[in-house]
C-alpha cells in the first residue's frame, strides 16, 4: 500500500506543469518545475533515454536546500508532450520548446545538466544559444554523458546500432508491453543493451532510470531530507519510502506517452531514420568543437569578461559507455582561456544511479550551480543607508512609481523576446556564427534566436 504522503509528493503540480506552443495544430509540452521556486539559479535539466518529467523528482528537497530551481521538460512524444517525426526532434526542441518554454517561464538565464543521452540535448542547446548561459558565469554538468558506440567501443551498443528500423521505431512500445505484460519490474535504468538484450536472451529490462539506488543497498540520504516543512515532502532516508517513489514513478511514466523514447533511441545511436538537420547535431564528436570554437571567438571571452565551466562526472561502472567512451569524451575538451573542464569518476557509482543524493555528486553539481549565479550584495554604507532612511510616505510613494513606470523601467532580461532582441548587438559573437544549423527557418542573426 502507497502512503498518502508519497503520493501527494508525487502528484504535486509542480510535476505537472504545461503550456502551449502558438503554432497549428496547437503543440502541448508538458515540464516539471521544481525546487526552489524563487531562485534565480535555474538548470534546465535534459534527462536520459527513458525518462519523463517525475523521474528526477527526487532530486526536489536537495535543489531546494541548494537554492536551485530545476526546470525538466518531456521531449516530444514522452509524458504528456506532443510527438514529431525522428527527425525533427532536436529541431523542434531548439526552434520552439527551449526558447518559448523559457520566455512563458519569465527566466532570462539558464545552467544546463544532462544525464546520459542528454548531453546531445544539452550540446545542441548551448551550440545554438549561448546567450541563454549566464553572462559572465556559464556553467553545464554532464552526467554520465553518452558516447555513441562508433567512439566507445562497447560491443552490446554496437549490436543494437545495427537493429532494424522497425525495432527501433518501435522500441518505446517493445519496452511498455515486456514491463507491464511480461516482466513487471522495479530496478531502473535507461542502459539500452539491457533492454535490447531481451530480444535475444529473454533478460527482463529494467525500465526507467530514477535517482534512487534500490534499498537493498544501505545507504543514507540524509543530506537530502534536510528541512522537511511539508507533507508534500518526503523523507528519503525511509526505505519504504523510497521504494513506493520508485514504483510510483514507473507508473506514471508508463501510464502516459512513450512514443517518442523509438525516436531518441534513434537518435542517439544515429539510426539512417534520424537523419536530416539533427545528425550533426547528434554527434557530439562534431557539436563539442563547434562549442569550443563559438566560446573562443566571443569577445567576453578574449577579454576575460566571461569564462565558461564545464563538468562531467562518470560513473566508476558504465556499460553503456564505457572507459573507452569516457576518457574519448574528456579528450573532446581543454582547459584555456575562457574555458575550464573538469572531470572525474565517481566511486561506488553505474550509470544509472549516478545522480543518487547518497553518492554526493548531485549536492556537489547543484552547489556549483548556485555559485555560477552570484548573488548580489549591496554595500555596507548602502545597507546601513536605506535602514535608516525613512519611509516614503504613501502619495510620494505613489508619485514615485508612476513616474519610474512613465519613464520606463529598465530591461531586467525577463523579456526573451524584447531584450535578448536589444542586447544581441553586443553579444560579443561573431556574425560567422549566424546560421550555424540550418534547420531552423527564419533565423536572421544572434539577437533573434529567442523571438
Amino acid at each position: 500500500m502507497t502512503s498518502h504522503n508519497t503520493i501527494d509528493f508525487i502528484c504535486n503540480l509542480r510535476f505537472h506543469c504545461s503550456f502551449t506552443l502558438p503554432r497549428a495544430p496547437p503543440f502541448r509540452v508538458t515540464y516539471a518545475d521544481f525546487g526552489d521556486s524563487t531562485s534565480d539559479a535555474v538548470v534546465l535539466l535534459c534527462g536520459g533515454l527513458m525518462t519523463s518529467r517525475f523521474c528526477y523528482s527526487p532530486l526536489d528537497q536537495l535543489a531546494k536546500a541548494h537554492n536551485v530551481r530545476i526546470i525538466h521538460p518531456d521531449r516530444p512524444g514522452i509524458g504528456g508532450t506532443c510527438e514529431v517525426p525522428v527527425n525533427e526532434r532536436i529541431t523542434l526542441w531548439l526552434a520552439e520548446m527551449v526558447p518559448q518554454l523559457l520566455a512563458h517561464l519569465k527566466i532570462p538565464y539558464i545552467s544546463l545538466a544532462s544525464h546520459s543521452g542528454g548531453d546531445i540535448y544539452a550540446l545542441a542547446t548551448m551550440t545554438t544559444y549561448p546567450n541563454l548561459l549566464h553572462p559572465t558565469n556559464p556553467y553545464a554538468m554532464f552526467f554520465a554523458p553518452w558516447v555513441h558506440p562508433l567512439y566507445s567501443g562497447v560491443s552490446a551498443m554496437r549490436a543494437a546500432e545495427l537493429l532494424p528500423a522497425p525495432v527501433l521505431g518501435n522500441y518505446g512500445n517493445i519496452v511498455r508491453f515486456l514491463n507491464e505484460k511480461l516482466f513487471p519490474v522495479k530496478d531502473k535504468g535507461d542502459s539500452i543493451s539491457y533492454r535490447i538484450k531481451y530480444l535475444f536472451q529473454h533478460s527482463p529490462p529494467p525500465p526507467a532510470p530514477v535517482p534512487l539506488i534500490p534499498t537493498k543497498f544501505n545507504i543514507s540520504r540524509s543530506s537530502a531530507s534536510l528541512g522537511l516543512i511539508s507533507p508534500s515532502e518526503i523523507e528519503l532516508d525511509n526505505h519504504i519510502v523510497v521504494e513506493e517513489l520508485r514504483s510510483l514513478i514507473i507508473t506514471y511514466l508508463y501510464a502516459e506517452s512513450m512514443d517518442g523514447v523509438s525516436g531518441d533511441a534513434q537518435l542517439f545511436l544515429r539510426h539512417p531514420n534520424s537523419k536530416g538537420w539533427s545528425e550533426p547535431a547528434a554527434d557530439i564528436g562534431y557539436a563539442v568543437p563547434l562549442l569550443l570554437k563559438l566560446i573562443k571567438e566571443d569577445s567576453r571571452t578574449r577579454d576575460g569578461k566571461r569564462t565558461w565551466t564545464f563538468d562531467a562526472f562518470h560513473a566508476e561502472t558504465d556499460k553503456m559507455v564505457g572507459k573507452k567512451g569516457q576518457i574519448w569524451f574528456d579528450d573532446l575538451w581543454r582547459t584555456e582561456e575562457g574555458i575550464e573542464y573538469r572531470s572525474r569518476v565517481l566511486e561506488w557509482t553505474d550509470h544509472n544511479y549516478i545522480m543518487d543524493p547518497a553518492f554526493g555528486a548531485s549536492a556537489e553539481w547543484l552547489r556549483r550551480v548556485r555559485n555560477s549565479f552570484p548573488q548580489k550584495k549591496e554595500p555596507d554604507h548602502v545597507v546601513r543607508k536605506a535602514a535608516t532612511k525613512r519611509p516614503l510616505p504613501l502619495k510620494a510613494l505613489s508619485k514615485r512609481i508612476k513616474r519610474t513606470i512613465g519613464f520606463g523601467i529598465p530591461s531586467t532580461g525577463v523579456d526573451l523576446s524584447a531584450d535578448l532582441e536589444s542586447s544581441g548587438k553586443d553579444s560579443g559573437f561573431p556574425s560567422s556564427t549566424v546560421g550555424l544549423h540550418k534547420g531552423i527557418k527564419g533565423r536572421r542573426s544572434w539577437r533573434n534566436l529567442h523571438s
